[in-house]
């Protein structure tokens, strides 16, 4: 009975010397065996996922490189312009950098799986029951989940499908502006407000593309019914004329003028309008700069624009 510790207490709270030899050799045993190969899986994962990266880029870059002469062949032949090879190609780097971080969050995301499953192995845990109830919980998540399955399904379509890329104006309908990300859940898109828009690719029904091949300036004007239209066809050749050969703008213009006759008339007004073909993006300062030389030769001419219309609106008793 001398023996006894003073606090019976301690006997639950202090180990033996050989009790704490045993659980410190267990644990350097662990860290021999286990431990070690914890931190390979890690090691090669985190490898694993730089080389793939490293590969796709290099795959993809090397498609885009082909592609590119194999363009400025066909271009050659065909007698392309060096404006439109210059913008196939970086339509087609937009498309592979696209392409590219989709594909590389995809590897990271396989590859941190399944290295997340060996460690859960040697940590100890019973990986096939984690298995086969992830494989119940994935069924029962794709039944409650089909929207982000379909906005994945539509994201891949519409990444191979090349329907945009990051940097084009687009059109989605809900939202209208610059493509700043793509992935396979959503697309964000920036508008003139800077604001920032999250789009479901599921929900895209319709895409408007801005940044596709060319686009049109379009300038609409109305003009004073009692103008005479001869002297304003003389005036719009010459102001669009002088604009398509302008060095400023020569390289932004991709075909002649198109100058359309009388339109919408009454007895105040009659509406004219000029087309001129453009690079992509490019419309909206060809509009503006076109505008400003119309109104200036218009008023070195004498003629005159239409007036604003009103309309009187009488309140009834």
């Amino acid at each position: 009975m001398d023996d006894l510790p003073s606090d019976p207490g301690t006997l639950l709270t202090t180990p033996s010397t050989d009790e704490a030899l045993t659980l410190v050799e267990s644990l350097v045993r662990w860290l021999a065996t286990s431990g070690i190969r914890i931190v390979v899986i890690l090691i090669v994962a985190a490898v694993l996922t730089w080389v793939l990266s490293w590969l796709v880029r290099r795959f993809i870059r090397t498609m885009t490189e082909s592609s590119s002469v194999l363009s400025n062949v066909t271009g050659a032949v065909v007698k392309k312009s060096q404006r439109e090879i210059k913008a196939a190609k970086v339509r087609r780097e937009q498309r592979a950098q696209t392409l590219s971080n989709v594909a590389i969050n995809v590897i990271r995301m396989v590859v941190w799986a399944v290295a997340l499953v060996m460690i859960l192995s040697e940590i100890g845990v019973n990986i096939a029951p984690v298995i086969a109830s992830l494989g119940v919980v994935g069924l029962a998540a794709g039944i409650g989940a089909q929207t982000i399955i379909k906005d994945v399904v539509a994201g891949i379509v519409m990444l191979f499908e090349d329907a945009l890329s990051v940097g084009d104006w687009v059109d989605l309908e809900y939202a209208e502006g610059t493509v700043e990300s793509i992935n396979l859940r959503a697309t964000q898109v920036r508008d003139l407000n800077g604001v920032l828009w999250t789009v479901r690719n599921g929900e895209i029904i319709r895409i408007g593309n801005y940044a596709r091949g060319f686009s049109n300036a379009l300038v609409s004007l109305d003009i004073d019914a009692n103008a005479d239209d001869d002297r304003v066809t003389t005036v719009l050749e010459d102001v669009a004329g002088k604009l398509s050969t302008d060095p400023d703008w020569v390289d932004v213009i991709q075909g002649p003028p198109e100058i359309s006759g009388m339109l919408n008339v009454d007895a105040n007004r009659y509406q004219r309008r000029v087309v001129i073909k453009t690079s992509p993006g490019e419309q909206w300062g060809l509009e503006r700069e076109l505008r400003a030389r119309v109104r200036a030769a218009f008023a070195e001419a004498d003629l005159e624009f239409a007036m604003p219309r009103f309309v009187e609106t009488v309140n009834k008793p």
